[in-house]
């Protein structure tokens, strides 16, 4: 994970560790739901999302990678604001 400065196994240390994981969930599902690129969520992500929203896994650390990863792909830098916010990667 380039994008953010740091390795995808360091970043995934730090969602596992985050406090406020539920909350950055919903601020990246927000990003998706109003992006004008949603055509970087395939259908198949879109359902994983359903799915892990319906059984209330959204916040789970691999669904908030996921929601990372789609989010970075759709609005970058909406996208590395939240995760700045949450302490998740470094101001530039």
């Amino acid at each position: 994970m380039g994008w953010v400065g740091v390795d995808s196994d360091e970043f995934k240390s730090r969602l596992r560790s985050l406090q406020s994981r539920s909350l950055l969930a919903e601020d990246l599902l927000d990003i998706l739901l109003t992006t004008y690129n949603y055509s970087v969520v395939s259908p198949e992500k879109g359902e994983e999302i359903v799915r892990q929203f319906i059984a209330g896994g959204l916040d789970s650390p691999d669904a908030v990678y996921m929601l990372v990863d789609l989010s970075l792909k759709a609005e970058p830098e909406k996208t590395l604001k939240v995760l700045k916010n949450h302490g998740l990667v470094q101001g530039t």
